[in-house]
């Protein structure tokens, strides 16, 4: 399983990393510097941060052929660890092409900016780069990660620290502090959570159109001590803004899930999925693959979905949605008798949606580890949180050589993938063949949906059941799905009826 840019990775040297950030550099354009002038970047923190730009061409050849305009018209900024070493660079577009940010290689355990980690006992966590520079553009010492994972590594650099965490000054920026909050208390001295005044978006923003900036930020910070000196543990106050707009919206019937593409399922999932783990069981046969590969074309229609498949192959899951496409049999596409003319009009089709898709194939000697660093790795490159499939819990290893998997080990698997989907802040689909009554004692605990699909007959006009038995924020139900097993296509029984 070959990592993203892993042959980038291998074939640039420390000696051509450096190379490249005087490459990047002498092709900052004025372009590149008004847009780094209207976000308040001065000429000193360009060179102090060596920062870049990217027009048309790397130009080293023949070791850069395989990446050559990778950053085309994007800012690139080099990423260094503590040592100053140059590990990866990380491209901010400019024409508004997604992703916003990517980078060269996919390093995801390196904070932007982390040298200021050795030289102060205080930092600011803060959401991008750009805060990153205001800050220290003014002697604020501030991080910033650079993918949407907090890494042990990173963690363990905190450590005995006092860290003000300020990040976007929206539901999704209060939501995103409060998450990190939870995963570095443990660890840390002394944690701040800053809070920016109404209608400023982020701290760089606070330094672009406040006047008096530093002197303002200080006050804040000063604020956020005297505050927390007052009311040593916050109250359940500071959490009354999130509740209050999440309230609104869901009054205003605007709910923030996932849309899965299947309405009746939406509406008893409360708008669709939401962070958390999302258990998805049935018997062999019942058709849960087809379920699940339709799920994922439908999700990717708008956000990425990421599916980790121990069960089939990926040409196997294309098999299926090029069926229910060009509505032929799944076994007369899989053996190759279905019309070329017909496939290639499907895969056109798919083409929309299967640049949002990412088929991982896992092995049996694939473990859960490297499948979570393999993630990270796409997860860096994304600017919205996927959704994550993983097939299934019965082949899954937590670590490398330990052999069948047992009960322990299924319940090693759910806890960790529960875990993960509160550190990533993402919903998390895990399958099973096993029946409610197999599974392993406890292990419901760690799920915070609990979906099983029940066929009642094997004739595709008697509906499938998929109901909901186990729902942490919501009621319980069952939605009917028609199951057409020739071209493996769910619909909503509610689609046929008046």
């Amino acid at each position: 399983m070959e990592e993203p840019n892993k042959k980038v990775q291998r074939s640039i040297s420390d000696e051509e990393m450096i190379r490249l950030v005087k490459y990047y550099q002498d092709q900052l354009s004025e372009e590149a510097k008004q847009y780094l002038r209207e976000r308040g970047i001065t000429q000193d923190t360009i060179e102090k941060f060596n920062i870049g730009y990217e027009k048309d061409t790397i130009g080293f050849k023949p070791y850069y052929k395989d990446f050559k305009g990778y950053f085309r018209n994007r800012i690139v900024f080099p990423l260094y660890t503590k040592k100053r070493k140059v590990v990866d660079f990380i491209g901010r577009s400019l024409d508004g092409k997604e992703p916003k940010y990517k980078s060269l290689i996919g390093i995801g355990n390196v904070f932007f900016n982390e040298t200021v980690l050795e030289q102060s006992q205080d930092v600011i966590f803060c959401n991008s780069i750009f805060d990153v520079l205001s800050l220290d553009q003014v002697n604020l010492p501030a991080v910033c990660m650079v993918d949407h994972q907090l890494y042990n590594e990173q963690i363990a650099q905190m450590e005995g620290k006092r860290v003000f965490i300020c990040f976007g000054n929206d539901e999704l920026g209060r939501r995103e502090s409060i998450r990190l909050a939870k995963i570095l208390e443990p660890y840390i001295k002394e944690l701040y959570v800053i809070r920016l005044p109404q209608g400023l978006k982020d701290i760089n923003d606070f330094f672009v159109r406040v006047k008096d900036p530093v002197e303002q930020f200080i006050k804040l910070i000063n604020l956020t001590l005297e505050e927390s000196i007052s009311r040593p543990i916050a109250s359940e106050q500071k959490n009354l803004i999130i509740y209050q707009e999440e309230y609104n919206k869901r009054h205003k019937g605007i709910v923030s899930g996932i849309k899965t593409g299947f309405q009746d399922l939406d509406h008893l999932l409360m708008g669709g999925l939401q962070e958390g783990l999302y258990l998805f069981g049935g018997n062999v046969s019942v058709g849960k693959t087809t379920f699940l590969k339709q799920l994922t074309d439908q999700i990717a229609k708008h956000v990425p979905v990421i599916y980790v498949s121990w069960d089939m192959t990926a040409f196997e899951l294309w098999v299926r949605t090029m069926a229910r496409f060009s509505k032929h049999p799944i076994q007369v596409v899989l053996s190759g008798k279905a019309q070329i003319k017909d496939i290639q009009l499907a895969n056109q089709k798919y083409a929309e949606i299967a640049k949002r898709i990412w088929i991982v194939e896992a092995s049996l000697t694939s473990s859960l580890e490297e499948i979570t660093i393999y993630i990270s790795k796409i997860l860096q490159g994304l600017d919205t949180k996927p959704v994550i499939i993983f097939y299934h819990l019965q082949r899954i290893q937590v670590n490398k050589g330990k052999g069948i998997v047992n009960e322990e080990q299924q319940l090693q698997v759910t806890f960790h993938l529960n875990s993960l989907s509160r550190a990533w802040g993402l919903p998390i689909i895990l399958a099973t063949s096993l029946a409610e009554e197999e599974l392993p004692n406890g292990l419901l605990a760690s799920v915070d949906v609990y979906l099983s699909l029940e066929e009642q007959s094997k004739d595709h006009k008697i509906p499938i059941i998929l109901e909901l038995k186990k729902n942490r924020n919501g009621a319980l139900g069952r939605v009917q799905f028609l199951f057409n097993r020739v071209i493996g296509e769910f619909s909503e029984a509610s689609e046929y009826t008046d």
